[in-house]
């Protein structure tokens, strides 16, 4: 749930057939918006973040270059395990209710905006009270997040990139109380979840690949992974060494059991990460880690011995404070792996 509050604040750069689609109405705010919605998903989030400040300078009054802002740092930081610069982070979320808010207040045509981009923020919010571990406030912008999607979505109902919010909401509202779903207060609002993040595939134009990669990550957590290397996919098509996407197919992949095709795609999440050295060495680490443990399990131990013994080769002090613990647990799991490599070498000779 909290990854794909944080993957919300992505906004895709693709404009579909279909539908008519409600789009900002400042042709160079919409310029700007796809160019750096582009960059984000193609990872590239030092450029996404200049062409996100050129458009707080062109349009200072308006609250989506601090929303896109935020939701680039976090999402950069979500990808790479990393700590985002809270008090940076914090004045972007801030500013941008404020401008949000106050197009709300002038009423008119933009007010919808201001609606959308609030509960673009508040989502922002919600993940990193989460992550700060405010459970509470966290849960609690999460529902205001939906609710002034929904109000954004009572203006126009052609603003479909919002549908995403709001049906992500709802699924994971119907997840955690799945329970309680007999009860006549509670529900299942879980097809009608699917029903709206498809709404957004469909016809948005920022948000058709944030719904696409919420459904993959919804799709493996209903078990329907066969569905959710399908949406990967389609992703992939568009952004082929997007994390998010192969990440939500290597976890459909080993969930079927299908380790060489799980393999497979952690190398090209490795690849992916060519050139970025520290800021990915964590999730490096982990691939690798997971690689081995698959080709150990089908008998292939071609370059095992090599990849464990890279992994050997890093130490807890060389990351930062906040992995030290989940990096010395994979060196642990990295020296019983290597342990094991060493006695079936034995047993077959």
């Amino acid at each position: 749930m909290i990854r794909l509050f944080a993957i919300c604040l992505f906004l895709a750069s693709c404009v579909s057939a279909g539908l008519s689609q409600t789009v900002m109405p400042d042709a160079r705010m919409h310029a700007l918006a796809v160019q750096g919605i582009d960059l984000t998903w193609q990872q590239k989030y030092r450029e996404a973040d200049s062409v996100f400040q050129v458009m707080t300078r062109e349009f200072p009054n308006h609250p989506a270059g601090y929303a896109f802002r935020a939701g680039v740092m976090q999402t950069k930081a979500v990808d790479r395990d990393l700590m985002v610069d809270e008090a940076a982070f914090d004045t972007l979320v801030t500013t941008a209710k404020e401008k949000a808010r106050a197009m709300i207040g002038a009423g008119g045509e933009d007010a919808k905006w201001g609606y959308f981009f609030l509960a673009t923020a508040e989502g922002c919010d919600s993940y990193a009270r989460v992550y700060r571990g405010d459970w509470m406030t966290g849960a609690l912008r999460g529902v205001a997040s939906s609710s002034a999607f929904k109000d954004a979505v009572a203006r126009d109902s052609s603003l479909y990139d919002a549908y995403a919010g709001i049906g992500g909401f709802y699924y994971w509202r119907s997840r955690k109380t799945e329970y309680f779903n007999w009860l006549p207060f509670v529900g299942d609002d879980r097809p009608r979840a699917f029903a709206l993040l498809n709404k957004t595939v469909e016809h948005g134009v920022y948000n058709r690949y944030t719904a696409l990669s919420m459904l993959v990550a919804i799709y493996n957590d209903a078990g329907s992974y066969d569905k959710a290397i399908d949406c990967a996919h389609a992703g992939l098509l568009r952004y082929p060494s997007n994390e998010v996407f192969l990440w939500g197919m290597t976890t459909a992949f080993e969930k079927l059991g299908k380790w060489k095709e799980a393999v497979a795609t952690y190398e090209r999440l490795l690849a992916s990460m060519e050139g970025d050295g520290r800021e990915s060495a964590y999730v490096a680490l982990v691939c690798r880690l997971n690689i081995s443990k698959l080709k150990l399990d089908m008998d292939d131990t071609v370059q095992v011995r090599n990849n464990l013994t890279t992994i050997l080769k890093l130490r807890p002090e060389d990351f930062p404070p906040h992995l030290k613990t989940r990096v010395e647990e994979k060196l642990a799991r990295a020296r019983e792996l290597l342990l094991k490599l060493g006695t079936s070498r034995s047993s077959n000779e």
